[in-house]
């Protein structure tokens, strides 16, 4: 009888799965059918939507430079600026949804696709139960409703949603002799990470290949197969992304770069991820913020439960389930150690991490991990029923949490007001600090000959000079009638880039449709 009714809700999971996460979605996106935008940290966003429509509208691909920030004078945004949200952003926009809905509409997709793919990747360790029990609780995390209604981070949004795609493909890659699209599906997961938010992509790729690299060297038999096919679908996704990656590192050196945030300011106390605090404010030095950082009452539970389950029944766990369960493990603890003070040292000494600017970033990863140690109920008769009580608490528990703060109901008008300068700079620009901007290192030169690529044609004569005291372009225009041009070009290394990119994706994609094991 048990048996029989196992399999009978097995099918009814596997026939009904899509209805059921969009059913479940509903509590964490109803407030995303609100008129008009409401308010977040990141509402720039909207105007940076805008300015992918125009570069779009005018022919360059790959998105680089707009012409409208920066007082005018333009800005090379997407040359620094993870593009693929705004991608997606614009898809929804030509299909005739204003600015500020395409924006809305992508933070709403984010949640019943995260909620899939992560139901996918778990069903890989887990029963059908425990994966949708995780898949609830990785969505309904508190600070998934701090990056939607509070921050507004689009990139880190879209990121959610890639991230279980990268860990299913990995863990198919280290199987023996899995289907070739696994090769395709990885290689173009890892380049929407890194399209997605590359600070995201930097923190958890170091984990997704801790991943990989074990199972080969623990699990596989035939590992020299399982390297060189990882080794492809890593590398055919750097080489698929490499048109904005490499780059963005690259003409970082010409620019200047600085942020308003010092990371030590931004370390939260231990008790902060505890506490069953939610707010619509930012975060501050010390333990006064205003923003929540908790893990959830249920996330905290399943954390704790889960590791006590596994400890007592340790033996009956497979090698591979036992390697995946302390993987989890190992992603939670390293994430709230790089939350806490005592990782300065870390952030003060690896390359890049102070661009994370702030170290409760790494909630991201904890919010991941939770759901995996769920494995530690598996070996029990109650893991079905406790992955519906799971279920059932987490949404009740959270689901208010995924509320705006104030019905603002503002269209695409106030921001285009706000922070696009052209035709008129307006008042509310004046008083907006565009705290993300690069300028040159040396403001009074801009660097010409690799950096922004701009051209200016006087007649078929070549001018371009730099003004004072922002770079700003200066022609020399002698007396008379001329006919003159200025345009943006990419160099000759961002065409070779935006080629091998190119390639990567169309590989990728032929390799996904190809049905053949290897």
């Amino acid at each position: 009888m048990v048996t029989q009714h196992m399999k009978k809700t097995k099918s009814v999971l596997s026939k009904y799965l899509i209805p059921l996460i969009l059913l479940l979605s509903v509590p964490a996106i109803r407030y995303l059918f609100v008129y008009g935008f409401f308010g977040v940290s990141d509402d720039l966003h909207v105007a940076w939507l805008y300015e992918m429509d125009r570069v779009i509208k005018l022919l360059q691909f790959p998105p680089r430079f707009v012409p409208d920030l920066s007082f005018g004078f333009g800005y090379p945004l997407f040359n620094f600026v993870y593009p693929l949200p705004f991608y997606i952003g614009e898809v929804i926009h030509l299909l005739g949804f204003s600015l500020v809905d395409s924006i809305k509409i992508v933070f709403g997709l984010s949640i019943p696709l995260s909620m899939y793919f992560m139901y996918k990747f778990l069903k890989e360790f887990l029963s059908e139960e425990l994966s949708l029990a995780g898949s609830v609780l990785y969505v309904y995390a508190p600070y998934r409703a701090v990056e939607i209604f509070v921050r507004g981070t689009i990139g880190e949004i879209v990121a959610f949603t890639i991230i279980p795609i990268v860990a299913l493909a990995f863990v198919n890659l280290s199987k023996e002799k899995p289907s070739v699209k696994w090769v395709g599906a990885a290689a173009l997961s890892v380049a929407a990470l890194v399209l997605s938010h590359n600070i995201m992509a930097y923190m958890f790729m170091p984990f997704a290949l801790l991943l990989l690299i074990s199972r080969i060297i623990f699990i596989i038999k035939n590992k020299k197969a399982a390297i060189i096919r990882s080794l492809i679908g890593v590398f055919l996704g750097l080489a698929a992304s490499i048109y904005f990656w490499l780059p963005a590192i690259y003409e970082s050196r010409l620019m200047h770069y600085d942020t308003v945030f010092n990371f030590y300011d931004h370390f939260p106390a231990l008790k902060q991820f505890i506490i069953p605090y939610f707010g619509y404010g930012a975060s501050v030095p010390g333990p006064y913020d205003t923003m929540s950082f908790y893990f959830g009452l249920t996330g905290i539970l399943t954390a704790i439960f889960g590791l006590i389950l596994f400890a007592l029944k340790f033996k009956k766990f497979s090698f591979e389930e036992k390697m995946f369960f302390i993987w989890g493990e190992v992603i939670l603890l390293v994430s709230i150690f790089m939350m806490n003070f005592r990782s300065a040292f870390l952030w003060r000494n690896l390359p890049l991490l102070p661009y994370f600017q702030f170290p409760w970033r790494f909630l991201a990863m904890v919010v991941f991990s939770i759901p995996i140690l769920l494995l530690g109920f598996s070996k029990y008769k109650f893991g079905k029923i406790a992955s519906y009580i799971i279920i059932a608490l987490t949404i009740a528990l959270n689901f208010n949490y995924f509320k705006i703060s104030e019905y603002l109901g503002r269209g695409d008008a106030y921001y285009l007001n706000r922070y696009i300068p052209v035709p008129v700079a307006s008042e509310e620009y004046k008083k907006t600090s565009e705290e993300y901007l690069r300028l040159p290192k040396d403001t009074e030169a801009r660097p010409q000959s690799n950096f922004p690529r701009a051209y200016a044609d006087v007649s078929g004569i070549y001018r371009i000079a730099s003004g004072k005291p922002y770079g700003q372009i200066v022609l020399q225009v002698p007396a008379g009638q001329h006919t003159v041009e200025v345009y943006y070009r990419e160099s000759l290394m961002r065409q070779v880039l935006d080629i091998v990119s190119l390639i990567g994706v169309g590989a990728a994609v032929f390799l996904i449709l190809k049905k053949k094991k290897i």
